[in-house]
């Protein structure tokens, strides 16, 4: 019951931690970039995606998003990430649990509309000893948002893997042993 308690714990204390920075991730992380970081029994994952990789978002085709069109269309942003951006260990695909979205605008304009969505979640692992095949299948229209550059680390094991996923390959098996850096 104890371990149950930290646990909690320690998952509330993280998201609220990526809660009241989240203003803060969307201007740390690059467009294009991303990480997963595996923590104990979880993956935590922040994503800088393209507005142009979601379909019937933007209602004024000014491929960004602007607060209203963020407001009216959350939902089914939310829903496009949990079916496109995917976490699979052994027993099957993973649940993309505490989902935060967050737009990145200008950090000089804050009001302006957004070229790029922030996307934080934890998956839950079922076997930490497992080998996790990472999926992402959001790229946007221009050359520029065809490539995402990930990085994956594994402190406890002091691993480290960073790749490329783009629209033709879009997913990948972590940590394998010739890709480990």
């Amino acid at each position: 019951m104890q371990y149950l308690k930290n646990k909690l714990l320690k998952l509330i204390s993280v998201l609220l931690t990526l809660i009241v920075s989240t203003h803060s991730f969307a201007h740390v992380m690059v467009a294009q970039h991303g990480t997963l970081n595996i923590v104990d029994d979880g993956v935590f994952m922040v994503l800088s995606l393209p507005v142009s990789a979601f379909e019937g978002i933007d209602d004024d085709q000014d491929s960004k998003l602007s607060s209203a069109e963020f407001s009216l269309h959350r939902t089914a942003i939310a829903k496009t990430v949990k079916e496109s951006i995917l976490l699979q260990d052994k027993t099957g695909k993973l649940d993309l649990q505490g989902m935060m979205l967050s737009p990145v605008t200008p950090h000089h304009s804050p009001k302006e509309p957004a070229a790029q969505l922030i996307v934080m979640g934890r998956f839950a692992l079922a076997d930490v000893n497992s080998e996790l095949q990472y999926q992402v299948k959001l790229f946007g229209k221009s050359p520029t948002e065809q490539v995402l550059e990930i990085t994956a680390t594994n402190k406890a094991e002091k691993k480290k893997h960073a790749f490329s996923l783009t629209a033709k390959e879009s997913n990948v098996q972590l940590f394998r042993q010739e890709l480990v850096k």
